[in-house]
């Protein structure tokens, strides 16, 4: 049988429960919806992204440890993506909100290697050691690899820039898929696991692109000009 409590406890679901101890799992007794983000559950390539986000709090929450911060973070970034903010805002700065909250914090000016200011022509960076590597550094990370040097500029200007500066920033399809592809190297490194809710986000954005080519009716969302 159903439980009653079944609907309050879908995926991506803002709610408030009451927790039973038990002795080796806690119990839900009671549980009420706060917000349901039906704007999120009505679109692929929204929940999907939804989904990976829930997926890299839990990954880097501690349980039973406080997670105020995490669970607040979490929580406007989805507000962010029901109200219609650009996929690729909210997506690369809940990762980089993320990172700094529990002590990752990428490093993109510095090389991380010897601490050396990173020059125009250093576009190397190392997804382990989370963050840029100069040439004379490089042969001690080598998972090092290039990097666009308009990327790493926007990368900067996204972790160090308040929420609506960085709205201003304006990018191509070109730029936003290597922001992804960088942040997602760098999340599944610190989180030192396969995310698998990042592949779906990138099948759901390809399963759209094919509809939107084929002419379809289903609703979906290309890489936004922020």
């Amino acid at each position: 049988r159903r439980s009653k409590l079944a609907g309050h406890l879908e995926p991506v679901m803002h709610v408030e429960v009451l927790l039973a101890h038990g002795r080796s799992l806690d119990i839900v007794t009671q549980a009420q919806t706060i917000e349901g983000f039906p704007e999120l559950h009505d679109d692929l390539e929204l929940l999907t992204t939804a989904i990976y986000f829930t997926e890299l709090a839990d990954r880097f929450t501690v349980e039973r440890a406080e997670g105020r911060a995490l669970y607040q973070l979490l929580h406007a970034s989805l507000v962010r993506l029901a109200r219609g903010d650009g996929l690729q805002l909210v997506s690369r700065r809940f990762e980089l909100e993320l990172l700094h909250e529990t002590g990752f914090r990428p490093q993109w000016h510095d090389c991380i290697g010897c601490g050396r200011t990173a020059e125009q022509g250093d576009t190397t960076w190392s997804p382990l050691g989370g963050g840029v590597v100069c040439d004379q550094c490089r042969a001690t990370h080598p998972d090092a690899q290039a990097i666009e040097t308009t990327t790493l500029k926007v990368l900067r200007a996204y972790q160090e820039s308040s929420y609506e500066q960085a709205a201003r920033i304006r990018l191509t399809p070109e730029l936003a898929a290597n922001l992804e592809r960088v942040m997602h190297q760098l999340m599944e490194s610190v989180a030192e696991r396969e995310l698998k809710s990042q592949h779906f986000v990138t099948e759901a954005r390809r399963a759209g692109a094919a509809n939107a080519g084929a002419g379809s009716m289903i609703a979906t969302r290309p890489w936004p000009t922020i």
